[in-house]
């Protein structure tokens, strides 16, 4: 369901600051105070979700084995794997996390596993764990997406605000001021988060340490075998067309086109991220951190990386 956004008699500036209108202030408040509300009603509703999606694998699993959509959470995974359910013949489960110390625990739940990865509430993450890791032994083909980890870290931010990181103060969000939201994304988001998944999700999965056997940064998308997985890794910010092609050619099958789906303006607070990617042109420091990040060094060559740096400072 998509969240209700803020109405205001009049809309906040553009850099935030402005005082939000008293129905605003009340609602956030009004958050904190549920909360406990909210964690009965996530414990009771969770096991139920979960259970209907164990159904809905087991049903796939006797039609065949479906294509295994796995990727970090806002990578643009949902484009590649919509595309695919467009095909004739094919289905996929998409899921973020399949190894259990990135799984939701509870409602007391840190958003920030132990080894500094995002942790991710969904209901396909035990069950394609349990189906398709260990309960066969059947080749499975799997699609991963990686994502420019500054793009990463802010569209995850925002568009995870609400549940996450704004829960306290989405809805005030658009009138606070610019420097105060970026040193909040800054103080609390794990931002080397979209690293780590290759190494402490992808590797651990599948036995591929990209980082080591590199990756065809000029064509943007690569094809890894190893035992009984067969992986087709592509970079988000490829054409789409270019997508659809790669796809194709490991899939020996014309596929549908990829086409943008759950945009992160669906769930983010109004204006919001665009605030805060206007905000990052002042920070060279942090864009510098990030494209020394191993996935930034193995996915995008120099050039690439340039052209990203001038991308986020223009």
């Amino acid at each position: 369901m998509r969240p209700t956004q803020p109405k205001t008699a009049a809309a906040p500036i553009a850099g935030g600051a402005t005082k939000p209108p008293l129905s605003v202030q009340l609602r956030d408040a009004l958050e904190t105070a549920n909360t406990p509300f909210r964690h009965v009603q996530d414990l009771l509703r969770f096991p139920i979700s979960e259970s209907r999606m164990r159904r809905r694998i087991r049903e796939q699993l006797a039609r065949g084995t479906p294509i295994l959509v796995y990727s970090a959470t806002k990578t643009a995974s949902t484009a590649v794997a919509a595309a695919l359910d467009r095909t004739s013949g094919l289905e996929t489960v998409k899921v973020h996390h399949l190894q259990p110390a990135h799984f939701w625990t509870g409602p007391l739940s840190s958003p920030v596993a132990d080894d500094g990865m995002l942790r991710h509430r969904a209901i396909e993450q035990r069950a394609a764990r349990e189906f398709l890791l260990h309960g066969s032994d059947q080749p499975l083909k799997v699609v991963a997406v990686m994502r420019d980890p500054i793009a990463f870290n802010l569209s995850n931010y925002t568009y995870f605000g609400r549940a996450y990181w704004m829960r306290h103060f989405w809805r005030r969000a658009p009138w606070m001021s610019t420097a105060t939201l970026f040193e909040h994304f800054r103080a609390t988001f794990p931002h080397a988060s979209s690293s780590l998944w290759w190494t402490h999700e992808f590797a651990a999965t599948t036995g591929i340490d990209v980082f080591r056997e590199g990756f065809d940064a000029s064509r943007g998308w690569q094809r890894y075998q190893r035992g009984r997985f067969d992986c087709m890794v592509l970079r988000a910010d490829i054409d789409d067309r270019e997508k659809r092609s790669a796809l194709a050619e490991w899939l020996d099958c014309d596929v549908a086109p990829v086409e943008r789906e759950n945009a992160n303006d669906q769930q983010a607070a109004p204006g919001v991220y665009e605030r805060l990617k206007e905000a990052m042109r002042a920070e060279p420091a942090y864009i510098d951190a990030m494209l020394a990040l191993p996935s930034a060094q193995t996915f995008f060559n120099a050039a690439q990386r340039d052209a990203l740096r001038a991308k986020w400072l223009r």
